[in-house]
């Protein structure tokens, strides 16, 4: 649940680029929560930008 609410404290164009990601309709996810994990541990969103790209 932590990891879950966590995701609320992306940016929001984290948030928003993560809804539209295009649906696996066979596979594996492109992205993981785990692989989020690094951009969710940083507060600030400039920095979050910089590690998501």
């Amino acid at each position: 649940m932590t990891q879950i609410m966590n995701l609320l404290n992306l940016a929001p164009e984290i948030q928003e680029a993560i809804l539209f990601l295009t649906r696996v309709e066979q596979g594996g996810d492109p992205m993981t929560e785990r692989e989020l994990r690094e951009v969710v541990g940083v507060e600030d969103w400039v920095e979050q930008e910089r590690i998501w790209s």
